[in-house]
Protein backbone atom coordinates (compact mmCIF):
# COMPACT_ATOMS: atom_id res chain seq x y z
CA UNK A 1 0.00 0.00 0.00
CA UNK A 2 1.29 3.37 -0.89
CA UNK A 3 2.73 5.55 1.89
CA UNK A 4 0.13 7.94 1.22
CA UNK A 5 -2.62 5.87 2.81
CA UNK A 6 -0.59 4.98 5.67
CA UNK A 7 -2.31 5.96 9.41
CA UNK A 8 -0.30 7.80 11.92
CA UNK A 9 -3.65 8.35 14.05
CA UNK A 10 -6.94 7.75 14.06
CA UNK A 11 -9.72 9.46 16.20
CA UNK A 12 -13.35 10.20 16.00
CA UNK A 13 -16.52 11.64 17.69
CA UNK A 14 -20.83 10.95 16.67
CA UNK A 15 -20.01 13.13 13.38
CA UNK A 16 -16.77 13.00 12.02
CA UNK A 17 -13.73 10.75 11.90
CA UNK A 18 -10.00 12.12 11.78
CA UNK A 19 -7.38 10.80 9.87
CA UNK A 20 -3.35 11.87 10.32
CA UNK A 21 -1.76 10.40 7.76
CA UNK A 22 1.78 9.19 7.59
CA UNK A 23 3.29 12.00 5.21
CA UNK A 24 1.19 14.39 7.62
CA UNK A 25 -1.66 15.00 6.12
CA UNK A 26 -4.64 15.51 8.19
CA UNK A 27 -7.98 14.92 6.79
CA UNK A 28 -11.91 14.98 8.55
CA UNK A 29 -14.69 13.50 7.21
CA UNK A 30 -18.11 14.23 8.38
CA UNK A 31 -20.77 11.20 9.40
CA UNK A 32 -22.90 12.12 6.95
CA UNK A 33 -21.02 11.74 4.25
CA UNK A 34 -19.52 8.42 5.10
CA UNK A 35 -22.86 6.82 5.34
CA UNK A 36 -23.70 7.87 2.11
CA UNK A 37 -20.48 6.17 0.59
CA UNK A 38 -20.59 3.14 2.53
CA UNK A 39 -18.58 1.02 -0.20
CA UNK A 40 -21.44 -1.80 0.47
CA UNK A 41 -24.18 -0.21 -0.90
CA UNK A 42 -22.86 0.19 -4.85
CA UNK A 43 -23.33 -1.92 -7.42
CA UNK A 44 -19.91 -4.31 -7.00
CA UNK A 45 -19.96 -4.25 -11.28
CA UNK A 46 -20.88 -0.30 -11.93
CA UNK A 47 -19.53 1.22 -8.90
CA UNK A 48 -23.44 2.74 -9.43
CA UNK A 49 -25.17 3.42 -5.92
CA UNK A 50 -27.59 0.84 -4.74
CA UNK A 51 -29.67 3.36 -2.00
CA UNK A 52 -30.68 6.98 -2.42
CA UNK A 53 -30.17 9.64 0.27
CA UNK A 54 -33.73 9.80 1.29
CA UNK A 55 -33.05 5.72 1.98
CA UNK A 56 -30.36 6.51 5.12
CA UNK A 57 -31.08 8.57 8.21
CA UNK A 58 -31.12 12.45 7.78
CA UNK A 59 -28.64 12.25 11.09
CA UNK A 60 -26.25 9.34 11.21
CA UNK A 61 -23.79 8.85 13.82
CA UNK A 62 -20.61 6.86 14.22
CA UNK A 63 -20.78 4.42 16.94
CA UNK A 64 -17.21 2.69 16.98
CA UNK A 65 -14.37 3.07 14.66
CA UNK A 66 -11.74 0.17 14.38
CA UNK A 67 -8.66 -0.54 12.42
CA UNK A 68 -7.24 -3.76 12.74
CA UNK A 69 -5.18 -3.04 9.22
CA UNK A 70 -3.47 -1.32 7.11
CA UNK A 71 -5.58 -1.49 4.19
CA UNK A 72 -9.07 -0.35 5.78
CA UNK A 73 -11.24 0.34 8.64
CA UNK A 74 -14.39 -0.43 9.86
CA UNK A 75 -17.06 1.76 10.80
CA UNK A 76 -20.32 0.87 12.85
CA UNK A 77 -23.26 2.77 12.56
CA UNK A 78 -25.37 3.97 15.63
CA UNK A 79 -29.44 3.28 15.44
CA UNK A 80 -29.02 1.28 12.55
CA UNK A 81 -27.42 -2.72 12.12
CA UNK A 82 -25.33 -1.67 9.91
CA UNK A 83 -21.11 -1.66 9.19
CA UNK A 84 -18.69 -0.01 6.88
CA UNK A 85 -15.37 -1.36 5.45
CA UNK A 86 -13.94 1.77 3.92
CA UNK A 87 -9.94 0.75 2.25
CA UNK A 88 -7.49 3.46 3.73
CA UNK A 89 -6.02 4.29 -0.34
CA UNK A 90 -9.88 5.30 -1.26
CA UNK A 91 -10.66 7.51 1.63
CA UNK A 92 -7.00 9.13 1.23
CA UNK A 93 -7.96 9.79 -2.85
CA UNK A 94 -11.19 10.99 -1.73
CA UNK A 95 -10.35 13.86 1.40
CA UNK A 96 -12.33 16.90 0.37
CA UNK A 97 -9.75 19.25 2.18
CA UNK A 98 -9.19 22.48 0.09
CA UNK A 99 -6.13 21.51 -1.36
CA UNK A 100 -7.61 17.92 -2.40
CA UNK A 101 -10.57 19.70 -4.18
CA UNK A 102 -8.72 21.95 -6.43
CA UNK A 103 -6.10 19.17 -7.18
CA UNK A 104 -8.83 17.24 -8.95
CA UNK A 105 -9.87 19.74 -11.41
CA UNK A 106 -7.31 20.03 -14.53
CA UNK A 107 -5.91 23.37 -14.23
CA UNK A 108 -5.36 24.78 -18.18
CA UNK A 109 -2.22 25.24 -19.15
CA UNK A 110 -2.10 28.95 -20.81
CA UNK A 111 -0.09 30.08 -23.43
CA UNK A 112 0.86 33.03 -25.56
CA UNK A 113 2.07 33.05 -29.03
CA UNK A 114 5.92 33.16 -27.95
CA UNK A 115 5.31 29.66 -26.40
CA UNK A 116 3.94 28.22 -29.51
CA UNK A 117 6.69 25.55 -29.09
CA UNK A 118 5.45 24.07 -26.28
CA UNK A 119 2.06 23.21 -28.35
CA UNK A 120 2.29 19.43 -29.37
CA UNK A 121 3.05 18.09 -33.30
CA UNK A 122 2.80 14.61 -33.45
CA UNK A 123 2.59 11.69 -36.38
CA UNK A 124 -0.95 10.51 -37.01
CA UNK A 125 0.65 6.86 -37.60
CA UNK A 126 2.45 7.39 -33.97
CA UNK A 127 -1.22 8.60 -32.06
CA UNK A 128 -2.83 5.77 -34.45
CA UNK A 129 -0.77 2.60 -33.34
CA UNK A 130 0.78 3.90 -29.70
CA UNK A 131 -1.65 3.81 -26.64
CA UNK A 132 1.13 6.09 -24.86
CA UNK A 133 1.56 8.43 -27.96
CA UNK A 134 -2.82 8.64 -28.26
CA UNK A 135 -2.82 9.63 -24.23
CA UNK A 136 0.09 12.11 -24.48
CA UNK A 137 -1.59 13.39 -27.84
CA UNK A 138 -5.32 13.88 -25.81
CA UNK A 139 -3.29 15.10 -22.60
CA UNK A 140 -1.92 18.17 -24.88
CA UNK A 141 -5.33 18.43 -26.14
CA UNK A 142 -6.59 19.06 -22.48
CA UNK A 143 -4.16 21.06 -20.97
CA UNK A 144 -3.03 23.49 -23.52
CA UNK A 145 -6.78 23.50 -25.40
CA UNK A 146 -4.99 22.48 -28.99
CA UNK A 147 -2.89 19.82 -30.29
CA UNK A 148 -1.60 19.10 -33.80
CA UNK A 149 -0.40 15.68 -36.61
CA UNK A 150 0.72 15.71 -39.31
CA UNK A 151 0.58 13.13 -42.33
CA UNK A 152 -3.10 12.12 -42.23
CA UNK A 153 -4.28 11.19 -45.28
CA UNK A 154 -5.59 13.68 -47.23
CA UNK A 155 -9.02 11.95 -48.03
CA UNK A 156 -12.67 13.09 -47.93
CA UNK A 157 -14.21 11.58 -43.99
CA UNK A 158 -10.79 10.97 -42.64
CA UNK A 159 -11.58 13.95 -40.38
CA UNK A 160 -14.04 11.28 -39.02
CA UNK A 161 -11.35 8.23 -38.60
CA UNK A 162 -9.07 11.08 -36.40
CA UNK A 163 -12.63 12.08 -34.53
CA UNK A 164 -13.04 8.74 -32.88
CA UNK A 165 -9.42 8.61 -31.31
CA UNK A 166 -10.63 11.88 -29.43
CA UNK A 167 -14.62 10.95 -28.62
CA UNK A 168 -17.84 11.43 -30.03
CA UNK A 169 -19.24 13.07 -33.03
CA UNK A 170 -21.66 16.10 -32.66
CA UNK A 171 -23.78 16.32 -35.71
CA UNK A 172 -25.21 20.04 -36.77
CA UNK A 173 -27.58 21.61 -39.31
CA UNK A 174 -23.86 21.72 -40.85
CA UNK A 175 -24.00 17.77 -41.14
CA UNK A 176 -21.58 15.29 -39.32
CA UNK A 177 -18.52 16.82 -41.27
CA UNK A 178 -18.77 20.44 -42.94
CA UNK A 179 -16.19 21.47 -45.63
CA UNK A 180 -14.15 24.86 -45.15
CA UNK A 181 -13.50 25.59 -48.74
CA UNK A 182 -14.95 29.08 -50.84
CA UNK A 183 -18.00 28.28 -52.61
CA UNK A 184 -20.92 30.92 -54.28
CA UNK A 185 -23.77 32.73 -52.37
CA UNK A 186 -22.11 31.04 -48.65
CA UNK A 187 -24.08 30.64 -45.70
CA UNK A 188 -21.50 31.36 -43.76
CA UNK A 189 -18.82 33.63 -44.30
CA UNK A 190 -16.72 30.47 -43.48
CA UNK A 191 -17.39 29.03 -46.86
CA UNK A 192 -15.48 31.95 -48.58
CA UNK A 193 -12.47 33.37 -49.03
CA UNK A 194 -12.24 36.20 -46.75
CA UNK A 195 -9.79 36.31 -44.25
CA UNK A 196 -11.66 36.23 -40.19
CA UNK A 197 -11.06 37.45 -37.46
CA UNK A 198 -10.18 35.29 -34.04
CA UNK A 199 -13.66 34.12 -33.00
CA UNK A 200 -15.24 30.67 -31.34
CA UNK A 201 -17.62 28.89 -33.60
CA UNK A 202 -21.36 28.39 -32.57
CA UNK A 203 -22.36 30.62 -29.53
CA UNK A 204 -25.73 30.56 -31.10
CA UNK A 205 -25.98 27.05 -30.64
CA UNK A 206 -27.22 25.00 -27.18
CA UNK A 207 -25.00 23.82 -26.61
CA UNK A 208 -22.03 25.21 -28.14
CA UNK A 209 -19.48 22.31 -29.49
CA UNK A 210 -17.05 21.56 -26.94
CA UNK A 211 -14.09 20.71 -29.36
CA UNK A 212 -13.45 21.10 -33.18
CA UNK A 213 -11.36 19.40 -35.74
CA UNK A 214 -9.40 21.07 -38.66
CA UNK A 215 -7.87 18.76 -41.08
CA UNK A 216 -6.11 20.43 -44.15
CA UNK A 217 -7.08 18.39 -47.16
CA UNK A 218 -5.49 20.83 -49.74
CA UNK A 219 -3.73 24.01 -48.91
CA UNK A 220 -4.15 27.32 -50.40
CA UNK A 221 -1.66 28.52 -53.13
CA UNK A 222 -1.41 31.57 -51.78
CA UNK A 223 -2.68 33.13 -48.39
CA UNK A 224 -5.14 31.28 -46.24
CA UNK A 225 -2.83 31.16 -42.63
CA UNK A 226 -4.37 29.62 -39.63
CA UNK A 227 -4.95 32.06 -36.46
CA UNK A 228 -4.94 30.97 -32.77
CA UNK A 229 -4.87 32.67 -29.24
CA UNK A 230 -5.61 30.88 -25.68
CA UNK A 231 -9.11 32.38 -25.24
CA UNK A 232 -8.45 31.96 -21.44
CA UNK A 233 -5.09 33.77 -21.54
CA UNK A 234 -6.82 36.41 -23.11
CA UNK A 235 -9.27 36.32 -20.73
CA UNK A 236 -7.13 35.88 -17.53
CA UNK A 237 -4.80 39.38 -19.26
CA UNK A 238 -8.37 41.48 -18.68
CA UNK A 239 -9.37 40.35 -15.36
CA UNK A 240 -5.94 41.56 -14.38
CA UNK A 241 -5.71 44.87 -16.43
CA UNK A 242 -9.64 45.48 -16.33
CA UNK A 243 -11.49 43.86 -14.11
CA UNK A 244 -14.55 45.87 -14.66
CA UNK A 245 -14.55 44.54 -17.98
CA UNK A 246 -13.89 40.98 -17.01
CA UNK A 247 -16.86 41.68 -14.17
CA UNK A 248 -19.16 42.91 -17.04
CA UNK A 249 -18.08 40.11 -19.85
CA UNK A 250 -18.47 37.48 -17.61
CA UNK A 251 -21.94 38.54 -15.83
CA UNK A 252 -24.18 39.73 -18.75
CA UNK A 253 -24.95 37.88 -21.53
CA UNK A 254 -25.05 38.55 -25.13
CA UNK A 255 -27.23 37.42 -27.81
CA UNK A 256 -25.56 35.18 -30.64
CA UNK A 257 -27.97 34.05 -33.86
CA UNK A 258 -27.29 32.02 -37.10
CA UNK A 259 -30.00 32.16 -39.58
CA UNK A 260 -30.25 30.39 -43.48
CA UNK A 261 -33.07 28.70 -45.21
CA UNK A 262 -32.54 25.44 -42.87
CA UNK A 263 -32.06 26.52 -39.62
CA UNK A 264 -32.45 29.68 -37.01
CA UNK A 265 -30.38 29.42 -33.87
CA UNK A 266 -30.23 31.80 -31.21
CA UNK A 267 -28.88 31.15 -27.49
CA UNK A 268 -27.50 33.74 -25.17
CA UNK A 269 -24.60 33.48 -23.11
CA UNK A 270 -21.80 35.90 -21.43
CA UNK A 271 -18.73 36.06 -23.53
CA UNK A 272 -16.28 35.32 -20.82
CA UNK A 273 -18.21 32.09 -18.70
CA UNK A 274 -17.94 30.94 -15.06
CA UNK A 275 -17.67 28.12 -13.18
CA UNK A 276 -19.53 28.12 -9.47
CA UNK A 277 -16.07 28.49 -8.21
CA UNK A 278 -15.44 31.80 -10.44
CA UNK A 279 -12.67 29.95 -12.71
CA UNK A 280 -13.02 30.74 -16.16
CA UNK A 281 -14.98 27.14 -18.11
CA UNK A 282 -15.68 28.85 -21.67
CA UNK A 283 -14.92 32.16 -24.13
CA UNK A 284 -17.37 32.89 -26.14
CA UNK A 285 -16.77 35.26 -29.30
CA UNK A 286 -18.02 35.42 -32.53
CA UNK A 287 -18.98 38.96 -33.55
CA UNK A 288 -19.87 37.44 -37.21
CA UNK A 289 -23.07 36.34 -35.05
CA UNK A 290 -23.49 38.75 -32.32
CA UNK A 291 -27.06 40.19 -32.35
CA UNK A 292 -27.86 43.50 -31.33
CA UNK A 293 -27.91 43.75 -27.74
CA UNK A 294 -31.08 44.61 -25.59
CA UNK A 295 -29.64 45.92 -22.19
CA UNK A 296 -30.60 48.75 -20.06
CA UNK A 297 -29.85 52.08 -20.92
CA UNK A 298 -27.69 52.17 -17.97
CA UNK A 299 -25.57 49.07 -18.67
CA UNK A 300 -25.37 49.27 -22.93
CA UNK A 301 -22.52 52.01 -22.67
CA UNK A 302 -20.78 49.89 -20.24
CA UNK A 303 -21.41 46.36 -21.58
CA UNK A 304 -19.69 48.26 -24.80
CA UNK A 305 -16.48 49.99 -23.22
CA UNK A 306 -16.06 46.19 -21.81
CA UNK A 307 -16.78 44.13 -25.26
CA UNK A 308 -14.68 46.45 -27.24
CA UNK A 309 -11.84 45.93 -24.75
CA UNK A 310 -12.13 42.85 -25.09
CA UNK A 311 -11.96 42.87 -28.81
CA UNK A 312 -8.96 44.76 -29.10
CA UNK A 313 -7.36 42.16 -26.82
CA UNK A 314 -7.80 40.06 -29.16
CA UNK A 315 -5.82 41.71 -32.18
CA UNK A 316 -2.58 41.89 -30.06
CA UNK A 317 0.18 40.12 -31.53
CA UNK A 318 1.55 38.82 -28.60
CA UNK A 319 -1.60 36.45 -28.20
CA UNK A 320 -2.18 35.23 -31.37
CA UNK A 321 -0.08 31.83 -33.30
CA UNK A 322 -0.05 32.30 -36.80
CA UNK A 323 0.67 29.05 -39.42
CA UNK A 324 -0.38 27.82 -42.77
CA UNK A 325 -1.44 24.29 -42.81
CA UNK A 326 0.35 22.19 -44.81
CA UNK A 327 -1.60 19.39 -46.99
CA UNK A 328 -1.89 16.29 -44.14
CA UNK A 329 -1.78 18.98 -40.95
CA UNK A 330 -5.19 18.38 -38.64
CA UNK A 331 -5.63 20.55 -35.46
CA UNK A 332 -8.04 19.89 -33.07
CA UNK A 333 -8.63 22.34 -30.07
CA UNK A 334 -11.43 23.28 -27.47
CA UNK A 335 -13.88 25.60 -29.29
CA UNK A 336 -15.32 26.90 -26.11
CA UNK A 337 -11.42 28.12 -24.86
CA UNK A 338 -9.24 28.41 -28.16
CA UNK A 339 -10.07 31.64 -30.67
CA UNK A 340 -9.89 30.84 -34.30
CA UNK A 341 -9.38 32.47 -37.69
CA UNK A 342 -7.76 32.88 -40.92
CA UNK A 343 -5.67 35.27 -43.59
CA UNK A 344 -7.84 35.72 -46.82
CA UNK A 345 -7.04 33.70 -49.30
CA UNK A 346 -7.48 32.92 -53.32
CA UNK A 347 -9.78 31.37 -53.85
CA UNK A 348 -8.56 30.22 -57.07
CA UNK A 349 -6.14 27.75 -54.56
CA UNK A 350 -9.05 25.82 -54.17
CA UNK A 351 -8.12 25.65 -50.07
CA UNK A 352 -10.31 22.91 -48.78
CA UNK A 353 -10.44 22.51 -45.15
CA UNK A 354 -12.77 19.17 -43.74
CA UNK A 355 -13.99 20.01 -40.12
CA UNK A 356 -16.42 18.14 -37.74
CA UNK A 357 -17.05 19.13 -33.67
CA UNK A 358 -16.88 16.59 -30.95
CA UNK A 359 -18.34 16.53 -27.51
CA UNK A 360 -15.86 17.39 -24.69
CA UNK A 361 -16.63 14.51 -22.27
CA UNK A 362 -15.28 12.06 -24.47
CA UNK A 363 -12.09 13.56 -25.01
CA UNK A 364 -11.74 13.59 -21.13
CA UNK A 365 -12.95 9.84 -20.92
CA UNK A 366 -11.13 8.71 -23.39
CA UNK A 367 -7.80 10.42 -21.79
CA UNK A 368 -8.89 8.76 -18.27
CA UNK A 369 -9.18 5.10 -19.85
CA UNK A 370 -5.75 5.41 -21.36
CA UNK A 371 -4.29 6.79 -18.16
CA UNK A 372 -5.79 4.00 -16.49
CA UNK A 373 -8.20 5.54 -13.98
CA UNK A 374 -11.77 6.63 -13.94
CA UNK A 375 -12.87 9.46 -15.65
CA UNK A 376 -15.41 10.36 -12.40
CA UNK A 377 -13.85 8.50 -9.14
CA UNK A 378 -16.26 6.65 -7.18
Amino acid sequence: MSGLAQVEKLSFDAKHLWIHWADDHRSIYDAVWLRDNCPADRDAQSGQRLVDIADLLEDPSIGAVSHNSDAAILITWCGEPKSSWFPLAWLRDHCYCDLHRLSRNRAPVLWQADRNGELLWMDYDEVLGSRQARAQWLRALADYGIAFLRGVPCQDGQVLEVARLIGYVRETNYGKVFDVRSVANPNNLAYSDLGLGLHTDNPYRDPVPGLQILHCVQASDEGGDSLFADGFALAENLRVQRPEAFEILSRVPAPFVFRDDSAHLRAERCLLELSASGELAAVHYNNRSIAPFCLPPEELVAFYRAYRAFALLLRAPEFTFRINLQNGDLVAFSNRRVLHGRMGFAAAGQRWLQGCYIDSDGLLSNLAVLENKPAFTT
